[in-house]
């Protein structure tokens, strides 16, 4: 992303872990694709007259998924994809040893401020002796991993993959807006509610 937003070409490649644990014999075909996928793109690269460098796309997101069909004479099939909006569940997992019915503790001058007397949240005072929060990395990802097929958008990244292809999708480098109408008169955009 910073590449692209320092209008230099970009890609970004990823591997798609299907089988826990991966075969060694996935890689090296794997990053044959990427690395034939990524000249591709380098030397008929696309047009955006939006884009950031010269109206050109800002940079491409290549999904590789690592499945017995990287080894086959035909490899995978390789798709042109729009972007799957999705979103997961948490990404890290409480292992703290506290019970989990034992008040929470905050500093009410805030996490950054120096300890001292605490308090848990319904407002009452507590001494500093509170175990570790600890996290973990555990990704709730099942909705990414293993979607209904219903929810899997005919031409985008997650239906490619889940088709067992590539996907090879254009992106703009920014936080884009949802599409909306010009504005003509500023009394449309006011908002008419104190706040």
């Amino acid at each position: 992303m910073s590449s692209s937003l320092s209008k230099v070409r970009a890609v970004a490649l990823s591997y798609g872990i299907v089988l826990h644990p991966t075969p060694p014999t996935f890689t090296e075909p794997a990053h044959h694709l990427g690395g034939r996928i990524i000249k591709h793109l380098w030397h008929n690269w696309g047009e955006d007259v939006d884009g950031l460098r010269n109206n050109e796309v800002d940079l491409y997101n290549v999904n590789i998924p690592l499945i017995e069909e990287l080894l086959s004479d035909g490899g995978l099939k390789i798709y042109w994809t729009r972007m799957w909006r999705n979103s997961y569940g948490r990404l890290f997992k409480n292992i703290s040893s506290a019970s989990p019915r034992q008040p929470q503790i905050v500093n009410p001058a805030g996490p950054d401020a120096p300890t001292g007397a605490q308090v848990d949240i319904d407002g009452n005072a507590e001494d500093d002796s509170v175990g570790d929060l600890l996290f973990k990395w555990g990704p709730e990802m099942a909705g990414l991993i293993s979607p209904h097929p219903s929810s899997l958008p005919v031409g985008s990244d997650g239906w490619a993959i889940h088709q067992g292809g590539a996907s090879v999708t254009a992106l703009r480098a920014s936080f884009g807006e949802p599409h909306a109408p010009e504005v003509s008169d500023p009394d449309t955009v006011l908002w008419k509610m104190k706040l």
